[in-house]
């Protein structure tokens, strides 16, 4: 097989990302750049298509830039989990794009610039989700965050825009330098960046991987000293970790997400809710299940008396109760829907982190296996949810003239073909059978029940229970709230209706 397929992902969005803009000195057509967009995105959704079906065969698939064969030159590996998640990112990418047709008529300008940054995003994070290499991950993820700042900024006359760019870039600056801090010490230890290098190097015969690291690194008197991989591999882990899991939306680290969300254009607010998210956890399973595993010496000294990998994922587990409960419990008094939407998503992470606590090492395999599998569906599951519910209620807030949730009383009645699908959204969000999301909880809660963890996975049937609360004050509002008569004519909403009726099948 031709495997260039792996390496034009990120190649073409950036190709087309820097030819846009020098359009603009000629072409000043919305409907230009909605199709540049929306073709870019469709042939990335065919290439991530054609690599899913490869390693759904089995296979896994490597591409070398510029013919450096790795550990030496960056390379892109694409097996089954990010196969799958690069997939459902383009997939959402190109929805985005096609919503761009109809959303650029109702922006005065900078239609350009949101195409070019979109395409930008799209190359951050499949680089992110695809690359084999922990230096040019945080190249990617610097590509994504700057991206992403700017589309925050977008609106930049509005006051609100420029404080959630601010604090968000301001954060996230300090978030990537650490995660680069991070690969400093990996490189140090090991010497290489290279994840599949680095898998070979911390995974040796439990008896010989300490000899041998103590060979690498120099023998260390005492239990803790400078120059001892396990140390170093520790701290690296702990700054990867502090980056993955602002980027994600952890607590303590997602006090930037609401405003961002809400201040942002409503294709990009979905794509953040949707996919930019995801990618933090994508990293955190990656340094948990790929690089330092429990199989993994490197991480198993203890710290109180607990292997450290797995103290780490207690840590990460009740972190995400916490922000589960938090996102939970803060949505029901939201009046800005978007804001409302930003704390769903803030529950939903907090529910995909509290099923980390099933992946130490006294769990079973088989146990963590089906726990990780329940994560997987989460993310996609919660992916198409909220990014529904972002394109929906977005829809609406333009046409009401408001992100007020006040001023969409009765609106449903006036688009049911709107109003079904975040109905459906909702519920499959709050895990009514026989929806999507109902699966990835009981996957979810099963694992975490097995694993000895009841308090975790009754957290999840608690955290579903109080979002219930902010859910159908949603649709009480849009369904049975009393509105004005005015309103945009239906026709102009043929393309909203089309992605949200295509999305909600796709949850059934």
């Amino acid at each position: 097989m031709n495997e260039s397929s792996v390496g034009l992902v990120t190649v073409v969005p950036v190709l087309v990302a820097f030819i846009l803009p020098i359009l603009t000195l000629r072409f000043k057509s919305r409907v230009l750049y909605a199709t540049a967009t929306t073709a870019t995105t469709f042939f990335v959704v065919v290439l991530t298509l054609t690599n899913l079906l490869e390693v759904m065969k089995g296979n896994v698939l490597t591409y070398s830039f510029g013919g450096w064969p790795p550990p030496l030159g960056i390379v892109y590996v694409v097996d089954s989990l990010n196969g799958i998640l690069g997939f459902l990112a383009a997939t959402l990418f190109f929805f985005s794009s096609l919503y761009t047709y109809w959303y650029f008529s109702k922006i005065e300008s900078g239609y350009e610039w949101l195409s070019t940054l979109i395409l930008l995003l799209l190359a951050g994070v499949l680089g992110c989700l695809y690359t084999g290499d922990l230096f040019n991950f945080f190249v990617m993820l610097e590509v994504l965050s700057v991206s992403s700042y700017a589309l925050v900024a977008f609106f930049r006359r509005r006051k609100w825009a420029i404080e959630a760019s601010m604090a968000y870039s301001f954060i996230g600056a300090l978030a990537t330098m650490l995660f680069f801090f991070g690969v400093i010490f990996i490189y140090a230890s090991f010497g290489t960046v290279n994840i599949a290098d680095l898998i070979v190097k911390t995974h040796q015969d439990p008896q010989l991987a300490s000899e041998y690291l103590e060979i690498w690194s120099g023998k260390c008197v005492g239990e803790w000293c400078y120059g001892n991989v396990f140390i170093s591999s520790a701290l690296a882990v702990a700054l990867m970790l502090w980056a993955l899991n602002f980027e994600a939306g952890v607590f303590p680290n997602n006090y930037w997400m609401p405003s961002a969300y809400a201040e942002s254009p409503t294709p990009v607010s979905a794509l953040f809710a949707g996919i930019v998210d995801k990618v933090g956890t994508y990293g955190v399973i990656r340094l948990f299940i790929t690089l330092f595993t429990a199989y993994s010496a490197v991480l198993a000294f203890p710290l109180w008396g607990i292997a450290f990998r797995d103290l780490i994922l207690i840590v990460l587990s009740f972190l995400g109760l916490v922000t589960g409960y938090l996102g939970a419990l803060l949505m029901f008094p939201q009046k800005n829907v978007k804001r409302l939407l930003t704390y769903s998503t803030i529950s939903h992470i907090g529910i995909i982190f509290t099923s980390f606590g099933a992946l130490v090492s006294r769990v079973p395999l088989s146990i963590s296996a089906e726990a990780l599998s329940g994560v997987l569906l989460h993310m996609i599951t919660h992916a198409i949810g909220e990014f529904m519910l972002f394109i929906g209620l977005g829809t609406i807030s333009i046409v009401v003239g408001s992100t007020n949730l006040a001023k969409m009383q009765g609106v449903g009645n006036k688009y049911p073909l709107i109003t079904i699908p975040i109905i459906i959204g909702f519920l499959s969000l709050l895990g009514v059978v026989p929806l999507a999301g109902f699966f990835s909880k009981f996957v979810m809660f099963t694992a975490l029940m097995n694993a000895g963890l009841p308090l975790h996975a009754i957290s999840i049937v608690v955290i579903s229970g109080i979002s219930a609360l902010g859910y159908f004050k949603v649709i009480y509002t849009l369904v049975v709230g009393r509105g004005s008569e005015e309103g945009g004519a239906r026709d102009r909403l043929l393309i909203p209706t089309l992605i949200l009726l295509i999305l909600a099948a796709s949850l059934l």
